[in-house]
């Protein structure tokens, strides 16, 4: 078990305070709410979790071991698409939770990309997949 939470604990960010920036009201409310939600899904889906960070290791390994590896990068990426695709549901459940509150998918946002940076979105307009 230890080392399932010591995975957990790479993922998580500990950042005390703020967000950064203007916080509209009721933003805090939203991200509690929603840093709640991610750490208890993380927390579920642990295994999940577990897969993907071991998987992505072993292909940087291969890969700065000189023995590139299409088949271990694809494993890679397919395990972390399925731990964004479970958070993406996640996200949708949590905006609608919300009452559709503006600023809702944002603030889901932000809670990903400080609590488990490793799968924060890739693309450069921000959302999740």
């Amino acid at each position: 078990m230890s080392r399932l939470k010591e995975t957990l604990g790479r993922f998580y960010a500990r950042v005390r305070g703020s967000y950064g920036g203007v916080e509209p009201a009721g933003t805090r409310e939203l991200e509690s709410r929603a840093e709640l939600v991610v750490r208890e899904y993380l927390g579920l889906h642990a295994g999940m979790v577990e897969r993907a960070a071991r998987l992505g290791k072993k292909a940087e390994r291969l890969e700065r071991d000189g023995i590139p590896s299409e088949s271990a990068r694809n494993q890679a990426e397919r395990a972390r698409r399925e731990v964004v695709a479970g958070l993406v549901a996640l996200r949708a459940s949590y905006v609608e939770a919300a009452g559709g509150r503006e600023g809702a998918n944002a603030v889901f946002d932000r809670v990903i990309e400080f609590i488990c940076p490793a799968f924060a979105p890739r693309q450069p307009s921000g959302g999740l997949d």
